[in-house]
């Protein structure tokens, strides 16, 4: 038999107020955020293969953008397969007409800046009261073999009468002397000689050409 007051069923040692801290308890479990579980492996690898793939068609419909339609005001390259005038060509148009002045008469040989490998030496051989004589000398200096070759001379105020050992003919001021048809070109170190005979003061020529090239006497 107990006495009155005791709790029927309650633990001997359990003190009266157990209740009161259990419902207290309960209470801040309530309150407590529960542990979330983290996301399952599967979902994280969907969500992360959906969003590459957005990124990777944004990315390709801007690239599309770019090749197809351009960016404005953007100006439209030439076109590779156009061709330019070659420098050769618009020499070639400046010395063609280089040789003909307004009445169409003939200037005599164009001339080209540039040192020549060959070269042309002069000197005067005899003067006389009514003219002189003159020895040109051509020398292959280069490294290759010289095939043909062909000189223009323009003097002041003497005219050329006569050339040896060279095929000519004069031209405005001067003459224009070539390789004779016998020879056979000039090896490199070698060289060839034309003797001239001309009217008037004993005299170095004004302008001197060789296969195209000013020389320089």
């Amino acid at each position: 038999m107990g006495r009155h007051g005791t709790r029927r069923g309650a633990h001997r040692n359990e003190p009266e107020d157990a209740g009161a801290l259990r419902r207290i308890g309960g209470l801040i479990e309530s309150t407590v955020p529960k542990r979330v579980e983290p996301p399952r492996l599967l979902n994280v690898l969907v969500i992360s293969g959906v969003i590459l793939g957005l990124l990777l068609f944004g990315y390709s419909t801007t690239q599309i953008y770019l090749q197809f339609g351009g960016s404005p005001g953007a100006t439209e390259s030439p076109d590779p397969g156009a061709i330019a005038p070659s420098q050769d060509a618009t020499a070639d148009s400046e010395s063609d007409e280089a040789v003909s002045n307004g009445d169409g008469r003939d200037q005599g040989p164009q001339t080209q800046s540039g040192s020549s490998p060959i070269t042309v030496g002069y000197e005067i051989t005899q003067t006389t009261d009514s003219g002189f004589s003159g020895l040109v000398t051509i020398t292959n200096t280069s490294q290759s073999r010289l095939t043909a070759w062909e000189l223009a001379l323009a003097f002041e105020t003497a005219e050329v009468t006569e050339v040896r050992d060279a095929d000519w003919e004069p031209i405005e001021d001067g003459i224009l002397a070539r390789q004779p048809g016998g020879q056979d070109g000039l090896v490199p170190g070698e060289s060839a000689t034309m003797g001239f005979d001309a009217v008037g003061p004993a005299q170095s020529p004004i302008r001197c050409s060789l296969n195209g090239h000013v020389c320089g006497l």
